[in-house]
């Protein structure tokens, strides 16, 4: 449903002599005063600025620079650490009077969660937003992708209780299938079990075939048994009629079939358009209203305590963490 990282096109804040650049984005030639105070004039990041104290980051000694011209701050030990292709081949700089890096492709927003993902440390809620509408997941989305790009496997670095994690997460209310298929795009199991409550309510129809493709066939498969399975449970439940009362002159087993065929024309009801997210309030009103013309005070006892028992259990049947990463690990 998202594009993947792409070479946007952006008008340039500063403008640099492309003659300036190597093949591989690093600075060459340059003239050090002049290079420099072209890099003074850039607009520095709000979150990787040179100054680290305080912030458990170690002290920067490379400049990484957006498309937009836009420096970012970061070192060269923990991206050559976290990284499985020497960052892109960028790294190790081989020149070490010149340490800027001109990143070509990526925009200053996405570089800026690139990096967070690999330090893990929070944004300022100036520049971060949380949740939010389809353009600002989108932006989550690119900036995750450019994660293999550069050797670094987004589940290595996105985990649970960091920023990013809780970010993305955050978008799962509105937006829960594209965030369960980021999960999946990049095999990141902790947040894909986080994600699947969240699409408990909608019908997998809701997924076409490009967002099937981007949350793989193992991710793809784990959530139709999910939703398989919760309507299976849901079934079950109220599969169970009411339980018949001691007879009364009033009320013999002879009466109480009316309890047993109108309990289960609510269910056929409810069966017909059963979710693996369907609220117990959607199965209280539908028994509640199919049954609300009983009058023995017995039959309404043994309506309200075995629907009292369904709700209570599918209240309880809540989605488990741990059987659903033992899931989609098979």
């Amino acid at each position: 449903m998202f594009p993947q990282p792409t070479n946007p096109t952006q008008g340039n804040q500063y403008t640099l002599a492309d003659s300036r650049y190597s093949q591989t984005g690093e600075l060459e030639g340059a003239d050090p005063v002049g290079y420099k105070c072209e890099i003074a004039l850039m607009q520095t990041s709000q979150n990787f600025g040179p100054h680290v104290a305080g912030s458990g980051r170690p002290n920067p000694d490379i400049s990484l620079i957006s498309n937009d011209f836009v420096v970012f701050y970061a070192d060269q030990s923990t991206l050559l650490r976290l990284s499985n292709n020497n960052f892109n081949n960028l790294l190790p700089l081989s020149n070490w009077q010149h340490k800027e890096v001109l990143l070509q492709d990526i925009p200053s927003p996405e570089l800026d969660l690139l990096l967070q993902a690999i330090y893990t440390i929070p944004a300022s809620s100036a520049s971060t937003a949380c949740g939010g509408n389809v353009a600002e997941l989108q932006r989550f989305v690119r900036g995750v992708g450019w994660l293999p790009t550069y050797g670094i496997p987004a589940k290595s670095v996105i985990l649970p209780c960091t920023h990013l994690f809780d970010c993305i997460l955050s978008f799962a209310p509105l937006y829960p299938l594209e965030v369960y298929a980021l999960a999946g795009h990049h095999d990141m199991n902790d947040l894909a079990v986080a994600a699947s409550p969240h699409t408990l309510p909608l019908e997998l129809w809701n997924i076409d075939e490009e967002l099937a493709v981007r949350m793989s066939a193992k991710y793809f498969l784990h959530l139709v048994r999910l939703h398989m399975g919760r309507k299976s449970t849901l079934r079950n439940l109220l599969a169970k009629e009411p339980d018949p009362h001691s007879p009364i002159e009033t009320c013999g087993f002879e009466t109480q079939e009316k309890l047993r065929k109108n309990w289960y024309t609510a269910i056929a009801l409810l069966t017909w358009d059963i979710t693996a997210g369907m609220t117990t309030g959607r199965i209280r009103e539908v028994i509640m209203m199919h049954t609300r013309d009983l009058t023995c005070e017995g039959c309404i006892k043994a309506r309200d305590a075995r629907l009292n028992a369904v709700l209570a259990e599918w209240s309880m049947s809540v989605v488990s963490s741990n059987s659903l990463a033992f899931e989609i690990q098979q």
